[in-house]
């Protein structure tokens, strides 16, 4: 991206469907009033956490929407960002608490400001200056997701078609039993060896085909403890009660477990790869939690095993045909998002002055962006 392009732009006026603003090397955005929307406080969601409830959005303007509606209705863009850069904020306060001042100094640089590309009424592109990629960085959750589902998805796909005995995809859910006072490192590895136990049964081996594993760290009032998420390949019906008594044996009487057929399996591979990228809920994050989750750091929170694990290191994935290169929007070119013709243009924001901007769109729409730019 040409920074040097972004000076040239100085002190240019933009005109948001009627509302212009200025912007400047000081200032690009001027700052706004919240938006409000109909029925947003009436919701379930919590106000320390960006992640939203998922499911079919509601039509948020109905006088008439029902209980069980409201409490899907999603939070704005900026409503998001600004609670993600309020917990990165609270985290790098931590981290130098405790003594960890390269990482905090490396979270703190993450996305403090970003090349925008921009036609002053939407966000077509931004790169942010630093990326920390640091395990429990709120910034960096998305990417680390992309990452792994890039990595194994194909993988998946293939061994589904290729397996020689036909098999189901299913999402199981492993839980343990809760030590007061037990460490978060301590909780992982006690969760992994019961597990690792469990699939070198020969009942296991009859009827799974291996799969693909993450760890969980939960944060709750009794302490952080750990859970385990997996695909697991099914070659025949199991009874979730047999399945349970197994577990209990293994893990010292648990018998919290959960199984159920994966219908779209790259939905299902997201849905457990999101716990191993899982963002922190920071309302009750303290510096022990913290400590605990450095501890962690490094140790291994996704895998595979079984026949899929051979799998995935012996077989070649079979190169996708090149798609079709979209042209690259750059500066000068028109907004494909505008109906008119509208010409896109660089500019650097801080993040309170991105949160700005996307304030000042959401409330000229008068509703939350349906979609992320």
């Amino acid at each position: 991206m040409n920074l040097t392009t972004t000076n040239t732009i100085a002190h240019k006026s933009i005109k948001v469907k009627g509302k212009p603003f200025e912007h400047n090397n000081k200032r690009v955005f001027k700052p706004i009033a919240k938006a409000e929307y109909p029925l947003k406080n009436n919701g379930q969601l919590s106000e320390s956490s960006y992640i939203y409830v998922k499911g079919k959005l509601p039509h948020v303007f109905d006088s008439q929407v029902s209980e069980k509606s409201k409490r899907v209705i999603k939070k704005s863009k900026a409503e998001r960002l600004e609670i993600k850069y309020k917990t990165k904020n609270k985290l790098v306060g931590l981290l130098h608490e405790v003594g960890e001042k390269k990482i905090a100094q490396s979270m703190a640089l993450c996305g403090s400001y970003s090349d925008v590309l921009t036609c002053g009424q939407h966000i077509v592109s931004e790169t942010p200056n630093h990326r920390c990629n640091v395990r429990f960085c709120v910034l960096c959750a998305n990417r680390r997701s992309n990452k792994y589902n890039k990595k194994y998805l194909p993988y998946t796909l293939a061994f589904v078609e290729l397996s020689r005995v036909k098999v189901t995809p299913c999402l199981l859910t492993l839980t343990q039993k809760k030590i007061k006072g037990e460490r978060l490192e301590k909780s992982r590895e006690r969760l992994l060896k019961c597990f690792r136990k469990m699939i070198r049964k020969p009942f296991f081996k009859d009827y799974f085909d291996g799969g693909l594993f993450t760890v969980e760290n939960v944060n709750s009032d009794e302490g952080n403890h750990c859970h385990l998420h997996s695909v697991v390949f099914r070659k025949k019906f199991i009874d979730e009660k047999l399945l349970k008594r197994e577990w209990a044996k293994v893990s010292e009487g648990a018998k919290n477990l959960n199984i159920q057929r994966i219908d779209d399996l790259e939905s299902g591979l997201r849905e457990i790869i999101k716990y191993v990228s899982k963002p922190i809920d920071i309302e009750n994050f303290e510096k022990k939690n913290l400590l605990e989750l450095l501890e962690i750091k490094g140790k291994q929170m996704i895998g595979t095993f079984g026949k899929f694990r051979e799998f995935c290191r012996t077989h070649k994935l079979q190169k996708e045909a090149p798609k079709e290169e979209k042209p690259k929007l750059e500066e000068g070119n028109c907004c494909y998002h505008c109906n008119d013709d509208s010409v896109l243009f660089h500019v650097r924001m801080t993040a309170n002055q991105k949160i700005d901007f996307y304030k000042q769109i959401e409330q000229v729409r008068g509703s939350p962006p349906t979609q992320n730019h």
